[in-house]
């Protein structure tokens, strides 16, 4: 509101208080005729005085509303490079091995007269773990030593002492080195772009929280009519030293690999009526941006074309083509 309208607008209220004590003063001979025509002229007085003031405010709200517009909004953004985009598919597998045990056999028949070691024992190559005595009525013999085949671990004595073996009887079993591996089933959709080689991730209860890597080291050439899946392999390229034989694994495997992709998170795009957009930022402003997609994952999404590397896009924030940004 400028000077002259208050000026102005503070005479018509001074000449409304003087209207208002000569109204108040009035001789009681004056007639009731001029005292009504008074108060009549005195709200009209007020009348135009509130017209006066909501018409001054009214002029000047827009100047407020552009001075809002105008003002820059905060967002989140990202500069899009290429680089290497992965899609994995979440699947069940069981720990296998190339079943190494071996059996510690005698030289001969008799009884066993001693056993050395206990399960669980870590025995080497030739190490003697029980003796057998192999004299008959008549005929006595030295004792014969069993040794154990290979380096491993004492799993089982299926024997006991007293007890007549065979030459063929096993006096115990050594769990040798084992290679571990995954056994799972690839549904069919993801044959096509599965190779052996990729890369992938698993996770046990036994080890919560902890994350181990494998390979995809085979494909079966057939696929299961009855659960549509092939089976395949994983090699273990860590955690061979925790993992054990039969333990259940969740693996997170690459089903799908792009080299020199743009991707943008998923959330950045916008579904329209016409396709799929962005918003890219040139110069501190929104720039609406159509583009193309191809394969997602949980988390991006590639873009085919409709941006190029080094462009800014918008991942966070709400705004529309020509929106002034500051990107935070």
């Amino acid at each position: 509101m400028d000077e002259n309208n208050k000026k102005d607008l503070t005479e018509q209220v001074e000449d409304s208080k003087i209207s208002f004590e000569k109204l108040a003063k009035a001789k009681p001979s004056a007639s009731k005729f001029d005292r009504i025509t008074t108060i009549i002229l005195l709200a009209i007085c007020v009348a135009l005085a509130a017209y006066v003031i909501l018409g001054t405010v009214t002029a000047e709200a827009p100047a407020a509303v552009q001075t809002t517009t105008s003002a820059s909004i905060n967002i989140s953004a990202e500069t899009v490079q290429p680089g290497l985009f992965q899609r994995f598919t979440r699947l069940n597998g069981e720990i296998g091995s190339d079943n190494s045990d071996v059996a510690a056999l005698p030289d001969t028949s008799g009884t066993v007269t001693s056993i050395l070691v206990r399960r669980g024992d870590m025995v080497t190559k030739d190490q003697v773990i029980a003796y057998i005595d192999p004299s008959r009525p008549g005929m006595n013999y030295k004792e014969s030593p069993v040794t154990s085949p290979v380096d491993g671990m004492i799993t089982s004595i299926p024997v006991s002492v007293g007890e007549t073996v065979s030459a063929s009887s096993a006096i115990a079993t050594v769990a040798g080195d084992k290679t571990l591996y995954i056994e799972a089933s690839l549904p069919e959709r993801y044959t096509g772009t599965t190779e052996v080689g990729m890369d992938a991730y698993f996770t046990s209860v036994a080890y919560p929280g902890e994350t181990f890597t494998g390979k995809l080291s085979f494909i079966a050439p057939t696929v299961n009519t009855t659960n549509r899946t092939s089976d395949i392999e994983l090699d273990i390229t860590e955690g061979q030293d925790k993992l054990k034989e039969g333990m259940f694994v969740t693996v997170d495997l690459v089903t799908e690999e792009q080299q020199d992709v743009i991707t943008v998170p998923s959330d950045a795009i916008t579904e329209v009526l016409d396709g799929s957009i962005v918003y890219t930022v040139v110069d501190g402003k929104a720039v609406r941006t159509p583009v193309t997609t191809g394969s997602s994952n949980d988390t991006r999404t590639v873009i085919t074309s409709g941006l190029d590397a080094g462009d800014v896009v918008v991942t966070a924030g709400t705004v529309s083509d020509g929106s002034s940004v500051n990107v935070l």
